[in-house]
Formats: structure tokens, sequence, C-alpha cells
């Protein structure tokens, strides 16, 4: 039986912490290589569609685009926690330049992951929880009925839109005036101006990455090949992150993250394409160290918080997450 009584991570830190290797620290730069190499694969990719533009190369290499987006997203999460460059500016740099090929301004997701989702996962101040009964409208009925996984439309092909949705809803939500929001978005953080300058600039370095591939493969194929990719790169995120917390309790302050976190079990390999992001418990308590190692935390949870941990079969984890209601009930605790 599942204990429910709420520790802070540091609970788990001190307790695991001797277990982590020095090299765990470590800045992991070897996996700029992946990254760079899913950069050179999408170009080649957009070259090979505008010399053989035939439907089914159009489409074949539209999804193998799309799984590139989904896996720079994936690095750009690990690179964004400083586990992979350690030093500034060449960190900025990197995060500016990879992040561009999800559509994701780095100074936003710094605000709306690092700096408040980690804080405060599944409770009010969480920008990635499920919408309450106490906050429900007209706008939020839609979006969360067709956008956000529950049992009302069970496994409905929208939710694949989510990632697209996300990064959308927030980018827009970072110019509106303090404390007021769009009604789709649970939590807003606090913005400056600098902040938003730079995220405004930031964009615009998405919209020119955007620009250099319609300057490669034309307006027309351009259209088809976003249509395809990005649903791909959106579906294929999305899948994945409906099981880390979606389908856990909700809290009113609690950021325990063996309670409101999910890990899930899927073949090794894939595991090592997505950098180990199965392993999402191990991620909430230690989010500085190289995700290679989350596979040796995943034991120690085992071994120090059996009735606690929370790695489940990766489908069983899905089917839960769309166990939900559209809305869920406010947190009393």
């Amino acid at each position: 039986m599942l204990d429910s009584t709420p520790q802070s991570i540091g609970y788990y830190t001190s307790r695991l912490k001797k277990y982590i290797p020095r090299q765990a620290y470590k800045p992991a730069n070897y996996k700029l290589i992946p990254m760079t190499t899913h950069v050179i694969l999408v170009f080649l990719w957009l070259f090979l569609i505008r010399i053989f533009p035939e439907w089914w190369v159009i489409v074949g290499l539209s999804i193998l685009i799309g799984f590139s987006y989904a896996c720079l997203f994936l690095y750009c999460h690990e690179l964004t926690h400083g586990t992979i460059i350690r030093k500034q500016p060449y960190r900025y740099m990197a995060e500016v330049f990879f992040w561009s090929f999800s559509g994701m301004p780095p100074t936003m997701w710094e605000k709306i992951h690092n700096l408040n989702h980690h804080k405060s996962m599944n409770s009010y101040d969480d920008p990635d929880r499920r919408t309450f009964k106490s906050e429900k409208n007209f706008w939020n009925t839609i979006y969360n009925m067709f956008i956000y996984p529950n049992k009302s439309l069970r496994f409905s092909f929208t939710v694949g839109f989510a990632m697209i949705f996300y990064t959308s809803k927030h980018l827009v939500s970072v110019f509106f005036p303090e404390g007021s929001k769009l009604a789709i978005v649970t939590f807003r953080p606090s913005y400056s101006k600098a902040e938003k300058r730079r995220v405004l600039l930031e964009f615009l370095f998405v919209l020119g990455i955007q620009g250099l591939i319609i300057g490669v493969i034309g307006w027309k194929l351009y259209l088809i090949v976003s249509l395809v990719s990005w649903f791909v790169y959106s579906a294929g995120l999305i899948i994945f992150i409906i099981t880390q917390h979606l389908r856990n309790p909700n809290y009113r302050d609690t950021a325990d993250p063996l309670l409101t976190s999910t890990s899930v079990i899927v073949p090794v390999f894939l595991d090592k394409l997505i950098d180990w992001h199965s392993y999402h418990v191990e991620h909430h308590v230690f989010p500085g160290i190289n995700f290679d190692y989350y596979p040796e935390i995943s034991k120690r949870l085992q071994e120090h918080f059996p009735d606690r941990y929370q790695r489940i079969p990766f489908l069983r984890a899905v089917n839960e997450a769309y166990s939900h209601e559209i809305f869920e009930e406010d947190p009393l605790t």
C-alpha cells in the first residue's frame, strides 16, 4: 500500500546522495554529439524531400524529422538543468540553438519548468498540472476535454497536439499583464520586462530557424512537412509526459516527488534513445545529475522506499492517466 504522507525532496536526497558517484555530477558534454546528429539528420531529410518530393518520401521523412524534434526536446530538457554544459554563456547559446527546433524559448522553459514545476508538482502553482473544478470555465472545459487525457474522450488522438498547445499557451501568457493569464493556463509565472524581451528574441530565433527550413524546401512542402513532423513530435512526447504526473494525486502545496511523479518501464533501447526520460521520479529527486545514472537511482529508490516509489509498465500508466475526469477535485491537503 502506498504511503501517502508527503515528504520534502531533501528527505529523499539525504538518504540517497551517498550512492551517487562523483562522475554523475560532471558535465555530460558527449551528449552534444547525438544532439548535433539530430540537427544534421533534420536538414538531411529536408534536402532529400526537396530532391525527391514524392508523397511517400515526404511523409516518411517528415515522421523522422518529428522524431528528431522530440529527441532534441528531451536532450534540451537535460541541457537546461545544467548537466550537459555548466558554464555560461555557452550553455545559454546551446539552449537557444537546440530548443529552437522544438519552438521553445529557453527563458520561458526555465521559468515554467525549472523554477515552478519542479518546486510545486501537482499543486496549485504547477504550470503542468490538470485543472481543478474550482477553475472550470467554458474555455478550459473545451481545452481539457480534447488536449488532456480523460475518460470522457478516452484515447482521443487530439491529445497528440498537446505539446504544440503547451508551448503556444505559455508563450502567449508571457506577455499578459502581471496577475492575468489565459484561461487554459493553470499557473503563469511572473516575468520581468527583461525576461519578456529575452523570450521575444528567443522566439524570433525560432522563427529564423523555420525560415531557414522554408528556404530549403519552399512554402508548399514546408506546410506539409510541418503538419506531419510537428504532430509526430508532439504526440511522441506527450505519450510519455502524460505518464509522469497526470495519473498521480494532487496536493495543495507539497512537492513530494515520489507521490506526485511516476516512472515507467520501457525497453532499454528506447530509454537510450529518449535520454532515460522514463525515469521521471529519479529526475525530480536529482534533477542536476547526468540522466544516464537514473537507472541506478531507481534501484536505490526501490530499496529504500518500496512503499512510495512508483515505477510501473508504460501502458498501465497511460491507461491510468486516461481514467481521470476532465476536471480534478480541488486538493484538500
